[in-house]
């Protein structure tokens, strides 16, 4: 009875991990390419807790940035860089997510 819940449990784990390390390897991917670091340096964001204090207008920011600099993103590349910046950085609560029509 144990090995039933916990084999799956831990399968689904490691699934977990593996789709969150491709992402993080594919956000640091879209950041290089596009030179977002060109940009923004660390002095940049001493005080950035003011404009950008939630996962919303984190998730905004990055979609900006990478609009106004002709990144080429799609709307789930913006999802994962914001996934990373936040995972890495802010730490905010992120919202659940919207189911489309």
């Amino acid at each position: 009875m144990f090995f039933k819940s916990v084999i799956p449990t831990i399968f689904l784990t490691l699934l977990y991990t593996q789709s969150l390390s491709a992402n993080m390897h594919e956000a640091k991917s879209l950041i290089d390419e596009a030179a977002c670091m060109k940009c923004h340096v660390s002095e940049h964001f001493q005080h950035r807790e003011k404009k950008v204090n939630n996962y919303k207008k984190l998730s905004d920011s990055v979609k900006r940035c990478a609009t106004n600099n002709d990144a080429g993103w799609f709307d789930e590349d913006s999802d994962v860089v914001t996934e990373y910046l936040n995972k890495k950085h802010y730490h905010y609560k992120v919202p659940p997510k919207e189911e489309e029509e």
